[in-house]
């Protein structure tokens, strides 16, 4: 297992507690998936020993996201900045989606027992001859899916499918680091005197005006097309994760008083506990909304904890695993989920009980999202970013603003002016 950390962590200016912050927030979403979400959709899959049903690892990479969004937009040309991250993200994406579309159309037809007809397209994109596409809870996508999925644009209509539940996080990003590149490079809200202001009231807007749209100007039980396609398409529902992540910036930076950042991130959490338990899915008594709650609480924390105190130095013996880990967590994200899934069923079949799957099926994931790191992310990333007769550099561990951090700890910058 190669380790990308420097052997002597008194000479490196990487934070090894940022690493830590995203291995616990992608092992929460995976293992969520697997003993939680799984047996939700499918069932026959409950019997894994635990069952972790806190919800809160992807809001978490979003604040952490949004934390070096802050610090990194202002470096450079804000368009090249947008170029490099979607780069990183957009490749490693379209292959995952190509390969969940073919083994999931493949694999849920042989567990529902359907076939498709002869034809080389009937084969690869058409129904399934009986056309029946939830024969069982093993949906068997068509070609229309494979092209909404590799647009992005699931999230704009009701009907449209997600081959994988993980894919939301992608366009909400891409939506939200364009707007940061267009904020930074073409308005002067923050390069003024006033920067650090505009800055708390885009954080605050950011929590405040999704809350008022879904449950005030639409209606709580709203179920229009436009209406989905508002808060969802645009990724409305998400946006205070991205506010905390700048509200943790600001106080790291000391333009954010302590007292003002714990009122912002109170209301964050209770932003991220109704959009994920609107009131016509829980009551607020509901105990089982209280494990992502305050699981989301906690973390936050410890995201406080990463930006501005010393780093963990404790965890130190431990960094050549959890650098490894969080180098290829993007990978893992991608991978863990649908293809888990069909992995865990096909155990099944061969007889193996929850116990004897789970372990099997995360060590999958991790090797599967070490193989997209390796072969797509990094490679695609470094052939796209390198200048056209430019010599490419030497491949290195870089940041992937999913899940990963800059390779080295905070630079000093300033806002409004101001170191």
């Amino acid at each position: 297992m190669p380790s990308f950390l420097p052997e002597n962590p008194r000479t490196s200016t990487r934070r090894i507690s940022w690493d830590a912050v995203r291995v616990l927030a992608v092992l929460s979403v995976v293992l969520g998936h697997i003993t939680h979400q799984g047996p939700l959709a499918h069932t026959e899959l409950d019997d894994y020993p635990v069952k972790v049903t806190a919800q809160f690892g992807a809001a978490i990479l979003m604040v952490v996201s949004a934390f070096f969004v802050c610090q990194t937009v202002r470096r450079g040309d804000s368009g090249r900045w947008m170029w490099k991250k979607a780069a990183r993200l957009v490749p490693p994406y379209l292959v995952a989606v190509l390969l969940t579309y073919f083994v999931m159309r493949w694999a849920d037809a042989s567990f529902n027992g359907q076939e498709f007809g002869s034809h080389w397209w009937d084969k690869l994109f058409g129904p399934t001859t009986d056309g029946l596409a939830w024969a069982s809870s093993w949906y068997v996508p068509v070609g229309w899916d494979l092209l909404v999925n590799l647009t992005m644009i699931q999230g704009w209509h009701q009907g449209f499918i997600w081959l994988d539940g993980s894919y939301w996080t992608l366009p909400v990003q891409l939506m939200v680091f364009a707007g940061a590149a267009l904020l930074w490079s073409r308005t002067p809200w923050f390069r003024s005197p006033h920067a650090a202001r505009h800055a708390k009231l885009l954080a605050w807007a950011m929590v405040v005006v999704p809350l008022v749209l879904r449950f005030w100007v639409f209606g709580v039980t709203n179920t229009s097309p436009w209406a989905f396609a508002v808060v969802f398409g645009f990724g409305l529902h998400r946006l205070h994760a991205f506010a905390a992540g700048v509200a943790v910036w600001l106080w790291s930076r000391d333009r954010l008083s302590t007292p003002h950042l714990a009122l912002l991130l109170a209301a964050v959490v209770a932003a991220q506990d109704l959009h994920l338990y609107p009131f016509h899915v829980a009551l607020p008594t509901d105990p089982s909304r209280l494990p992502s709650i305050i699981g989301f609480a906690l973390v936050l924390v410890l995201v406080c904890a990463a930006a501005k105190g010393p780093d963990w130095t404790f965890l130190w013996p431990l960094a050549p695993v959890i650098g490894w880990f969080a180098g290829i967590s993007y990978g893992v994200y991608l991978l863990h989920q649908e293809l888990g899934y069909i992995l865990a069923k096909a155990l099944q079949l061969a007889g193996l009980p929850g116990w004897g799957r789970l372990p099997l099926v995360l060590g999958a994931a991790i090797g599967a999202g070490w193989l997209l790191t390796k072969f797509v992310e990094r490679p695609a990333h470094r052939w796209l970013t390198t200048p056209r007769g430019a010599t490419a550099p030497p491949p290195r561990r870089a940041p992937d603003d999913l899940v990963r951090d800059e390779p080295t700890g905070p630079a000093p910058v300033s806002v409004g002016g101001s170191s």
